[in-house]
């Protein structure tokens, strides 16, 4: 009798013991499936974040990537490249390709490097020291090589190469002395170099006046040389009276009539450098 006890004892050990092991594997497997429950429902823009960039790969994403860099004065994201390659492209199908933007406007005279962006061929140290509220700023080395000049911008269309809008569209300034501020030219039959729609001011030109009894009048004009070309007519109606010549010298040009007026008479001017010699 105790035999068939003990035997029945062992026997419902061993199946205490399967029952708990059982338990034990169901356990663990629930708690295995809790975590990758929470695993797949946990947010995907943390793993997004926490992924590294790669290098000679396309890194696709569905949100923008940016760089921070907290440190004042340096540089948040640069690109080299060697060769003709391009450091930095940035492509949109309707948005922009590349933007660049400075938005503290509000002290040129020492924010001088406030410019949207900066475009340079050549060396950078050689662009003026300060290019404050410029959208758009383009520097570029003189060439060192017949035939080809340097450009600080250059824009090219079928169109409109280059619109300047504003209280001044567009300025040209020559810094040489045998420079040109503006040049308007073109090759092509039937074309126009310059067209000027509206009103057109020209400073080396005015109107000054003959006195009674008098039948010239001298002018001064800074630059004017004996090579100027100036054209002067009557702006008062004088029966029988006429600019017989205009005869331009150093710093100055005379203006001849015909005869003496017998009234004070108005004349109007106007100067142009000579194109055979660029002088005057």
């Amino acid at each position: 009798m105790a035999r068939v006890r003990r035997e029945g004892l062992v026997a419902d050990l061993a199946t205490q013991q399967i029952v708990r092991s059982r338990r034990a594997v169901l356990a663990a497997a629930a708690g295995g499936a809790a975590a990758l429950a929470a695993s797949a429902i946990g947010p995907a823009t943390v793993a997004a974040a926490a992924a590294n960039m790669q290098t000679e790969t396309d890194n696709a994403t569905a949100l923008p990537t940016g760089v921070t860099n907290s440190t004042a004065d340096s540089q948040a994201l640069f690109g080299h490249a060697t060769g003709a390659g391009n450091g930095v492209e940035g492509t949109s199908a309707t948005g922009h390709g590349a933007r660049g933007v400075s938005t503290d406007t509000s002290d040129p005279t020492n924010d001088v490097s406030n410019a949207g962006v900066v475009g340079v061929a050549g060396d950078t140290n050689n662009i003026p020291a300060n290019i404050a509220l410029t959208g758009v700023f383009g520097y570029s080395d003189p060439s060192p090589v017949d035939g080809f000049v340097g450009a600080g911008v250059w824009g090219d269309s079928g169109d409109i190469g280059v619109i300047g809008t504003g209280a001044l569209g567009v300025i040209g300034i020559a810094e040489d002395a045998s420079g040109i501020g503006v040049l308007a030219t073109t090759d092509v039959g039937g074309a126009r170099s310059l067209l000027v729609e509206g009103k057109a001011e020209f400073t080396r030109s005015g109107r000054t006046s003959i006195s009674a009894g008098h039948s010239s009048k001298a002018v001064t004009l800074a630059g004017c040389t004996s090579s100027t070309l100036v054209f002067a007519v009557l702006s008062s109606n004088r029966s029988g009276k006429y600019v017989r010549a205009v005869v331009p010298a150093s710093g100055k040009f005379t203006i001849y009539l015909n005869s003496s007026v017998s009234s004070r008479s108005n004349v109007s001017w106007i100067a142009f450098t000579n194109p055979s010699n660029h002088s005057g």
